[in-house]
C-alpha cells in the first residue's frame, strides 16, 4: 500500500461518524502497515540476544531444623552432711586441685570434708553396739538359768517345793525374758546407729558416679565450709551427646506419596547434621527418641538424636552442649541439576518436542543451532534440563533471551551486562506516528 492510497482512506474515514479514539486507532494502524510494507530488510544483521552456560547447580528440597547439643547424662554432686572440705582431686601429674573442663573416670573421690568428728561418731557407734551386744549375751544365759530353775522347781515331786518358791522362780525366769527383749531392742537401735554412722564416714566424700565425667561447674575450695545439700560440682558425660530439635506433626507418621516419607522420620533413622562451629564437616546422627506428644506451646514434637562425640585433640571433644547444629530431613532429595529459564525452551518441530538455541561460532561469527532438550522438574520458575534424550550438556550457552524470533543458523551477537533486555517491547505511540507520517506526506 503507497502513501497516497492511505491519505484517500483517510479523507473517506473522516467522513464516516466514527469516534475519534477509534478513527486514531485505525489510521495508526494502517500507518504502521503502510510504512511496514515500505521498509527494506535489514540483511543479516546479527540479532542481539543473552545466553547463560549450562552448568550442574544444587536445588534444595529436604528441610532443616536447629537443634541444640545436650550431654548424655549429668549430675549435681553435694555432701550429705555439713563440715569443712579438707582436700580435693588432683589429676595425675599435675600440682594443682581438679577444675572445670577435667575429665574423671568413674569411681573418682573428686572431694573430701573433714573425717575427724565423722571417725569418732562412728567409733563411739561400734562401741556401743558392742556393749549392747554383751548386755544382750549375758541376758542370754540369765534367762536360761532362769528358765531352767523354774523347770526344776515344776517338776519337783510332792511337797518338796513351795508354792511360794516356785512362784519367787518363775518372777525371775520373767524378770531375765524382759531384760533380755529390752537388749535386744537397745542393739538393734545401736546397730542403726552405727550404719548411720558409717554412712556419714563414707559420704565424707564426693565420688564421681559414671565414667567419661567432665567437671561442667565448680563451686568449692579447700578449707571451704559446706552446709548438707550445697551444691558442689555439676558433672556431665559428652563422650556421646543428644541433639534435640523439634518438628511439626506433618513429618510424623506414615505418608501416603513414597516420595514424601523421605521426609519424615522415624527411630533409628540416620540424619546429616552441620554446624559453623566444624564447617566443612557433616556428621551423622541416630534418631533415639520421638516424644509421644507434641510440647503445649510451640506444637512440635520433640526429637533426639545420639550421636558418639569426637575429639579434634586430646581432651577436645567436638560437640559441646549448648552448641545450635543444622539438623537435614529429606537430604535424599537435594540434588545438582542444570536449570534454564522458561523463556529459553522453544517449541520444536513437533509438538512433543522441545528445544532450545545453543551459541555456536561458525566461520568466525557466532549463529545459534536449535538442539533438543529433554526437561524435568520445575524450580522457581526455571526448568530442569535432564541429560538423557538432550543434544546440550553442562558448559553449553544457551540463548535465553532475544527479541526476535530466532532460527537455526542465525546470525546473532552478544547483548552487553548494560544493555536493555531484548525481550523489553517498545511502547507504541500513535500521536508521534502521525507526526512522522505527516512529515513524510
Amino acid at each position: 500500500m503507497h502513501p497516497p492510497q492511505a491519505q484517500r482512506l483517510r479523507d473517506v474515514l473522516r467522513c464516516i461518524a466514527i469516534p475519534s479514539f477509534l478513527y486514531l486507532l485505525i489510521v495508526c494502524l494502517l500507518v504502521s502497515a503502510t510504512v511496514g510494507c515500505g521498509k527494506q530488510p535489514t540483511g543479516n544483521a546479527p540479532v542481539p540476544v543473552k545466553v547463560t552456560v549450562l552448568a550442574p547447580e544444587e536445588i534444595v528440597v529436604s528441610t532443616r531444623f536447629s537443634g541444640s547439643v545436650e550431654p548424655l547424662q549429668s549430675t549435681d554432686l553435694a555432701f550429705k552432711l555439713p563440715g569443712t572440705v579438707s582436700r580435693l582431686y588432683q589429676p595425675p601429674g599435675l600440682d594443682r586441685d581438679v577444675q572445670v573442663g577435667d575429665t574423671l573416670a568413674k569411681g573418682t573421690v573428686i572431694a573430701e570434708i573433714d573425717e575427724g568428728d565423722l571417725r569418732r561418731a562412728k567409733a563411739s557407734a561400734a562401741a556401743r553396739v558392742a556393749q549392747l551386744e554383751a548386755r544382750t549375751a549375758t541376758a542370754k544365759e540369765n534367762l536360761e538359768i532362769a528358765t531352767r530353775n523354774f523347770e526344776r522347781y515344776a517338776n519337783a515331786v510332792g511337797g518338796a517345793v513351795s508354792k511360794e518358791a516356785r512362784d519367787n522362780v518363775d518372777s525371775k525366769r520373767i524378770a531375765a525374758a524382759g531384760e533380755l527383749e529390752t537388749a535386744e531392742h537397745a542393739l538393734a537401735e545401736a546397730r542403726i546407729q552405727l550404719d548411720q554412722a558409717s554412712d556419714d564416714y563414707v559420704n565424707r566424700q564426693l565420688i564421681v558416679p559414671f565414667d567419661h565425667a567432665t567437671v561442667a561447674e565448680k563451686h568449692i575450695e579447700p578449707g571451704e565450709r559446706k552446709a548438707a545439700h550445697e551444691l558442689a560440682f555439676r558433672l556431665i558425660d559428652i563422650s556421646t551427646v543428644h541433639i534435640n530439635f523439634g518438628v511439626p506433626d506433618t513429618m510424623i507418621g506414615r505418608p501416603a506419596i513414597e516420595m514424601s516419607a523421605l521426609q519424615r522420620i522415624f527411630l533409628g533413622q540416620q540424619l546429616p547434621i552441620t554446624a559453623d562451629a566444624f564447617e566443612g564437616r557433616t556428621l551423622t546422627a541416630t534418631i533415639t527418641k520421638i516424644a509421644p506428644e507434641a510440647d503445649s506451646k510451640t506444637r512440635t514434637f520433640l526429637t533426639q538424636l545420639t550421636l558418639s562425640n569426637q575429639e579434634i585433640a586430646p581432651g577436645q571433644p567436638l560437640l559441646r552442649p549448648g552448641m545450635i547444629v543444622s539438623v537435614r530431613v529429606g537430604g535424599q532429595l537435594d540434588r545438582k541439576v542444570m536449570l534454564l529459564p522458561m523463556a529459553a525452551i522453544h517449541q520444536g518441530a513437533s509438538p512433543d518436542e522441545l528445544m532450545v538455541y545453543e551459541l555456536a561460532v561458525e566461520s568466525g561469527r557466532d549463529v545459534v543451532r536449535a538442539k533438543k532438550v529433554s526437561l524435568g522438574g520445575v524450580y522457581n520458575n526455571q526448568v530442569e534440563v535432564l541429560p538423557d534424550g538432550s543434544q546440550v550438556q553442562a558448559g553449553s550457552k544457551i540463548v535465553i533471551t532475544t527479541a526476535e524470533r530466532l532460527a537455526d543458523g542465525m546470525a546473532v551477537r552478544l547483548m552487553q551486562d548494560n544493555t536493555d533486555s531484548a525481550a523489553t517491547l517498545a511502547v507504541f505511540d500513535p500521536e508521534a506516528q502521525t507526526r512522522r507520517e505527516a512529515k513524510r506526506a
